[in-house]
């Protein structure tokens, strides 16, 4: 699951002791300086603690920056120069960031005193610079593996591709993508008032992480709406195994049809994450549903039924580095079934859906806010990643972006996709 890390960035308050106004100010040289230093620390040449002040690093701490200066080399080539340096006064300044495709448009705050050390950075918008849709997909299919890039927007009939890699109606291992499916099923049983957001039901079985509520305590009451609301935001995956039990295997196969997807028996049964977690790390089961048909999975999972929990995992059958059957024991779809899931979620009609889909939206404030509505789900294990949004433009259009990327070999960079990612929604905000 992303967690952009951008974000805390972006949002880190300027400091609250501002300097005297009437004070001569003798830090438009100061400025200028730090203002070179802070794209040196995005390239990696100089030391964030020598620019930027504890109380900054105190809110963004080392490691985060780095992360930061990653998505943001990853999005938009490696950072360049500084242009169009303002000094605004009282050690602020507002400038440019070049980077090889974007320029970002930012500000800075210094602190009053020697050697006046940057205690405020805000990016306040990034636009891509001479970027295409052809040079989108042509980043996309230099990646290794296996890997695709769609954008759809979404028509009466159906999503219909602005652009789109070859790959981009093959299937894919999605991760926890697949938890918009369980989402969907959830919130049709809801429309036909067979349950309710507020209904609240006990936590049962747990599963792995990703998540949290792992670590809740047992039979802890929670609502339908707190279940979703972690599957999607968190990716939780004890909250996704009570959801899918709650509404059930069949209704979420019905999904899978009813969205259109391409091949619905490739993920049936649908699996909770604690059964592909358990039957993952017993090599044996492995080559056994390897071998299966939908109907032989599904009598697998029957006569396995008492040993997929967490207590009959064996964890060292999971490494970070190797892909573990991710090409038949996953969920499967490709960029397109993802744009008509999300279709018909937001064809659903409860503003709840959409709620639960936008707190977690997986991309930098100055982007999300040329959105009048954007909504994220994605997935990932070692070898696979999906990144997926549902977004609506200002003239009231909804698109989709989806971008997913396997590689049985080995690991996939969630920074590089998710920089191709920003890029191919901005190319849409210019439609």
């Amino acid at each position: 699951m992303v967690r952009l890390l951008l974000a805390a960035l972006l949002l880190f308050a300027l400091p609250t002791g501002a300097m005297a106004q009437d004070k001569p100010d003798p830090l438009a040289a100061a400025a200028a300086n730090r203002a070179g230093q802070i794209v040196a620390v995005l390239q990696g040449a100089a030391k964030a603690e020598d620019v930027f002040s504890p109380a900054f690093l105190n809110a963004v701490p080392l490691a985060e920056l780095q992360t930061i200066a990653k998505q943001m080399t990853s999005a938009n080539g490696p950072a360049e120069r500084i242009e169009d340096l303002n000094y605004t006064g009282n050690g602020a300044a507002t400038f440019a960031i070049r980077f090889q495709k974007a320029r970002a448009e930012a500000t800075l705050q210094l602190e009053g005193a020697a050697p006046y050390l940057v205690a405020g950075f805000r990016i306040t918008g990034v636009e891509p610079i001479d970027d295409t849709a052809d040079k989108i997909i042509a980043d996309v299919e230099t990646l290794h593996g296996r890997a695709s890039i769609g954008a759809y927007v979404l028509e009466p009939g159906g999503p219909r591709a602005v652009f789109a890699s070859d790959a981009a109606g093959e299937r894919f291992a999605i991760g926890s993508a697949c938890k918009l499916y369980v989402l969907s099923a959830l919130a049709q049983q809801v429309k036909a008032g067979k349950r309710h957001w507020d209904d609240v039901v006990k936590l049962g079985q747990r599963s792995l992480p990703s998540g949290q509520m792992q670590n809740w305590p047992a039979h802890a009451p929670v609502t339908l709406h707190t279940l979703a609301t972690m599957m999607i935001s968190i990716s939780d995956n004890t909250a996704t195994d009570n959801l899918i039990r709650l509404v059930g295997q069949d209704a979420i196969h019905a999904e899978l049809a009813a969205s259109g997807h391409s091949a619905p028996d490739r993920d049936t049964p649908f699996l909770t994450t604690i059964q592909n977690f358990a039957i993952k790390s017993d090599p044996a089961k492995v080559a056994e549903y390897r071998a299966a048909d939908s109907q032989g999975r599904l009598a697998l999972l029957a006569k396995w039924n008492s040993v997929l929990d967490a207590d009959h995992i064996d964890a060292s059958q999971f490494s970070a580095t190797t892909p573990n059957a991710i090409d038949t024991i996953e969920w499967f779809a490709s960029n397109a079934d993802i744009a008509r899931i999300f279709q018909r979620l937001r064809d659903s009609g409860d503003q709840t859906v959409l709620d639960i889909l936008s707190v977690n939206k997986a991309l930098p404030d100055p982007q999300a806010k040329n959105w009048a509505y954007v909504g994220y789900k994605g997935g990932s294990e070692t070898g696979v990643l999906n990144l997926s949004w549902l977004l609506k433009d200002r003239q009231g259009r909804w698109f989709v972006v989806s971008a997913s990327w396997n590689d049985s070999a080995g690991p996939v960079d969630e920074n590089q996709l998710l920089g191709i990612g920003i890029r191919a929604i901005a190319m849409l905000g210019r439609e």
